[in-house]
């Protein structure tokens, strides 16, 4: 089942970028570790859930550092 979950966030990846471009990065990181987080709560995985914390909370950093230095 994790290899499912692995393969589902890689192709939200890859389709993100293609539609996006490169704010599909961001998107799809976004999309991609709610998912993982949602996983990682259901199965009681913590490591899985730990690592997609931290790719939320990179992606969010992100977010917020690309609107300030946008303004």
């Amino acid at each position: 089942m994790k290899n499912n979950i692995l393969i589902t966030m890689g192709i939200l990846v890859l389709l993100s970028i293609a539609m996006l471009g490169a704010f599909g990065i961001i998107t799809g990181v976004l999309l991609s570790a709610i998912l993982g987080i949602i996983y990682g709560a259901v199965k009681k995985n913590k490591q899985f859930l730990r690592w997609s914390v931290i790719a939320l909370t990179i992606d969010i950093l992100c977010i917020i550092v690309f609107f300030l230095y946008l303004t």
